[in-house]
């Protein structure tokens, strides 16, 4: 029985709107393109069903039957009081406290023994612990799905999945990058994602910045699934979201995006209008001490004079420093 489908739109594989894919063959057109999502009852398990537009066959034989995606599902319950996270494995975005997971599956191509990052198997990952593929976990491909059966037992809330606030990020699976996640070049190569394919020059700078400072998100794709967005994302809000992050202040992209509003910084003119007022009877005062200092002596010497005047403003101009 499905108890969630939804849809991404066509063609919005490219980040926070700019990005495009490494120059290697291997990366076909589509491949990291989600186009539905679906949560199926399958009885004692839950299935979460990620198509892509082209899932690229599995050129590097990975065991699970693909090589190229690294799905990471992020699921907020409608429990309270429970321990949530707002990190994710690698992708260098974070959630917005409503946002905030109770468990994930991390679904990657699934070699090695370990669970991705330390190996690279599928796992679920709660609070503060995780469970590896095998018997709770099992992934399979069907078509261009990515299919990640889960024992329900291993789960929680499973009977208010229809209310969950889901997450369906996608990056380029690197089994030798930094948590199995590809990096982005500002230029882009034949193994790294290009972070200007589309991009304005003001993008430009600012991912090239992000880049230096390691904060760039590394989200190829996103499909949301939550109470307020029933029918999933548009592609603007995808990009609007990933475009989020921040290179002067060194913050991360975040989902959904908090709108900040504007703060007014009202500056009062009370000390320039004091200092004015201050400076206006100086000068008034200076004015009306030269206007009443008068040499009523007219035949005494010029020198005196010169000496009597040359005190009386030597001492206004004593009073005016020290005041």
């Amino acid at each position: 029985m499905v108890l969630i489908s939804v849809s991404d739109p066509e063609g919005d594989d490219r980040g926070p709107g700019y990005y495009g894919y490494p120059e290697n063959p291997v990366f076909k057109p589509g491949v990291f393109d989600i186009v539905g999502f679906k949560v199926v009852d399958e009885g004692d398990r839950l299935a979460f069903i990620t198509t892509f537009k082209e899932l690229g066959g599995n050129p590097w034989g990975g065991p699970n039957g693909f090589s190229l995606q690294n799905i990471q599902i992020y699921v907020r319950t409608t429990q309270t009081g429970l321990p949530a996270r707002t990190d994710t494995l690698g992708l260098n975005v974070v959630f917005a406290p409503s946002y905030a997971w109770h468990f994930s599956i991390i679904v990657v191509p699934g070699w090695e023994e370990k669970i991705v990052p330390e190996g690279q198997r599928a796992g679920v990952y709660y609070y503060g612990f995780s469970v590896v593929q095998d018997g709770v976990l099992n992934v399979r491909v069907d078509g261009n799905s990515i299919v990640a059966s889960v024992d329900k037992k291993a789960l929680i809330d499973v009977d208010n999945v229809a209310s969950w606030t889901i997450v369906v990020a996608v990056a380029s699976y690197d089994g030798f990058g930094p948590n199995r996640v590809r990096p982005v070049g500002p230029t882009g190569g034949e193994w790294v994602l290009h972070g200007t394919m589309f991009a304005t020059p003001e993008q430009r700078a600012r991912i090239a910045k992000a880049i230096a400072t390691g904060i760039e998100p590394r989200v190829v794709d996103l499909l949301v699934y939550s109470p307020e967005f029933k029918d999933g994302i548009t592609a603007e809000i995808q990009y609007t979201w990933l475009d989020s992050y921040n290179p002067d202040l060194n913050l991360l992209a975040t989902i959904p995006h908090i709108e900040i509003p504007p703060t007014t910084v009202t500056i009062t003119n009370t000390v320039t209008n004091t200092i004015f007022r201050t400076l206006t009877e100086l000068r008034t005062e200076i004015r009306t001490e030269v206007q009443t200092t008068t040499v009523t002596q007219v035949n005494w010497p010029v020198s005196i004079l010169l000496l009597i005047i040359g005190l009386v403003v030597g001492g206004i101009i004593v009073r005016f420093v020290v005041r």
